[in-house]
């Protein structure tokens, strides 16, 4: 167990200097989820964390924030790091309230196609998505809602 711990650390050390590192994060993510999920919720729900941090990706590019490629960390979610700070506090509220629109977004399309399928897999995953995006909006620390409170205080 120990020795392949060592290893992993080597591989995710080795993605964080390629271009791949987001797809070989998210591939691993998807894997680590699909051992205690089953692939169909893994992929789901690694999509459900792409759109959410997309949703910051997507902001900051609108506001002209350069920005990392977009790492996963399996069971703790992922993270899409500036790499110039914003302007100001309404554009760094801005950003953080990215993520949770387009997430709760995401999670609104699960829950439709739920309906539409009557998919109890769909359900399941758009209540996560409902949920991650909810829990995002506390105001603590380096979440979402902390990053906003943070902001406009």
């Amino acid at each position: 167990g120990l020795m392949l711990w060592g290893k992993g650390k080597y591989i995710l050390g080795a993605l964080k200097l390629t271009k791949f590192a987001s797809l070989g994060s998210m591939l691993l993510t998807v894997g680590a989820y699909t051992a205690f999920y089953g692939f169909p919720y893994a992929v789901g729900l690694t999509s459900l964390i792409l759109i959410h941090e997309s949703g910051h990706a997507l902001t900051m590019k609108k506001l002209g924030i350069p920005f990392s490629p977009m790492i996963f960390i399996p069971f703790m979610g992922a993270a899409v790091a500036m790499r110039k700070r914003p302007k100001d506090a309404y554009e760094e509220a801005l950003v953080a309230f990215g993520g949770p629109v387009l997430g709760s977004v995401g999670a609104l399309a699960f829950a439709g196609a739920a309906h539409a399928m009557d998919s109890h897999l769909m359900f399941a995953l758009a209540d996560f998505g409902f949920m991650i995006n909810l829990f995002n909006m506390i105001p603590l620390g380096m979440m979402d809602g902390g990053r906003i409170c943070g902001a406009i205080s």
